[in-house]
């Protein structure tokens, strides 16, 4: 379980948007590329993702645990080292797609298993605090490496290199002995809990060749996908953008408009951790959900409204601390409404779909502010935070019957 945070660590940080900080700026001027056509290297992960979303199930299945293990941590070391080679554009462009895989097998696999742990909130709470501290870090620590060190932007993913290869050898030390067939073990143990005398349950139990496709009939699972679509966008959307909403707008010091980026992403990873913990207080985990969605809306509110310095501090780590339980308690969701062995598919669909909103939404939002200005950030991401609240509000309830044994830590 410990091991866990280690994957997602270069997860975050490769998935951390620093196109409109200092690397990107120097991603340009290394290929002589305008801001559209870098963007292509920060939209290019998604691919990846969308390539493991269809072959997860079957990885899962064929090498267990221990071969996601291998997979996804290796590609990260292949492509972390190719970056250092800074290669050709397209081939770049190819690298990032192979680290974007890595990180939608990885993804896929963790969620899946967590989610349907007991304890599950608390343990996503800290899985996905991880991937906070990585953005909150990965930007900082490529400006200190590049603009104080005098590092070239490739000089960078040496280090992503080493963080790489420790999470390598961590996970599969740690999952050596979880191989295929004890995956299918498991799955066939955990199902076989379930009662007979439902064609629901039947249904549920009854393996199926198609697992992705399987998910996708199931109306749950396209809520699940277009809510993590939606809020990864907005969360990105913010972090990637808030800094430069502040200089251009607010006429913030760079320095200070730095730290509010810092403590946005700082607050979402306390809040992960510390939400996490509280959720399961709720009578309604999913009413908790909707008490965080409605903080989000009106800081949100508030942020684009006041000009105190101090209160735009406070509105944006706050934000970002409400905004840090979603991901993880809308994963765990999605594992009660499923079957376990439609687990891994439908959460590495979804997680594709998350990686898209990651990709997108900052690109589009870029593009129109590029026409209208920065400040076209206030009402898209008030829309996508309305939009969140809207999904989860329609989000089937879990039928009593269709109820899954919850594996063990």
């Amino acid at each position: 379980m410990y091991v866990y945070p280690m994957d997602f660590l270069p997860a975050c940080i490769d998935d951390a948007k620093l196109l409109p900080t200092y690397t990107g700026l120097q991603l340009g001027e290394y290929y002589k590329a305008d801001y559209t056509t870098v963007s292509l290297v920060f939209l290019s992960p998604f691919i990846g993702y969308a390539i493991a979303a269809l072959g997860n199930n079957w990885i899962h299945d064929r090498f267990g645990q221990r071969g996601i293990a291998l997979i996804g941590s290796g590609l990260h070391i292949i492509s972390y080292l190719a970056a250092t080679s800074h290669p050709a554009y397209p081939v770049l462009i190819a690298v990032f797609i192979i680290s974007g895989l890595g990180n939608g097998i990885l993804d896929a696999s963790w969620n899946a298993w967590i989610g349907a742990m007991h304890n599950s909130s608390q343990l996503m709470g800290i899985l996905h605090a991880f991937y906070g501290l990585g953005a909150a870090l990965a930007p900082i620590t490529a400006t200190y490496l590049i603009t104080d060190c005098d590092w070239e932007w490739y000089e960078f993913y040496y280090a992503m290199a080493i963080v790489a290869g420790i999470e390598f050898l961590t996970s599969v030390a740690a999952f050596w002995s979880s191989t295929g067939s004890k995956s299918k073990d498991s799955d066939a143990c955990t199902e076989g809990t379930l009662s007979s005398d439902s064609s629901d349950n039947l249904m549920s139990s009854t393996p199926t060749r198609k697992p992705t496709l399987e998910s996708l009939r199931i109306p749950s699972t396209w809520v699940i996908s277009l809510f993590l679509f939606i809020y990864v966008g907005a969360e990105v959307t913010v972090g990637g953008w808030v800094f430069t909403f502040l200089v251009d707008l607010r006429n913030v010091p760079l320095s200070t408009a730095g730290f509010v980026s810092f403590s946005y992403w700082g607050g979402l990873t306390v809040g992960r951790v510390c939400l996490g913990f509280l959720t399961p207080f709720f009578n309604r985990q999913r009413l908790a959900v909707l008490l965080y969605l409605g903080c989000c809306i009106f800081l949100h509110i508030t942020f684009c409204i006041v000009h105190d310095l101090r209160l735009l501090v406070l509105s944006v780590t706050l934000l970002g601390f409400f905004l840090g339980p979603l991901y993880p308690e809308a994963v765990i969701a999605q594992a009660k409404l499923l079957p376990k062995s439609l687990h891994v598919a439908a959460v590495g669909f979804a997680c594709a779909l998350g990686s898209a909103g990651g990709s997108v939404f900052p690109f589009i939002t870029g593009a129109i502010a590029k026409g209208y200005g920065i400040n076209v950030l206030q009402p898209i991401v008030l829309v996508m935070l309305v939009l969140c609240l809207v999904l989860w509000l329609v989000l089937p309830e879990k039928r009593e019957h269709s109820r899954r044994q919850a594996s063990p830590v």
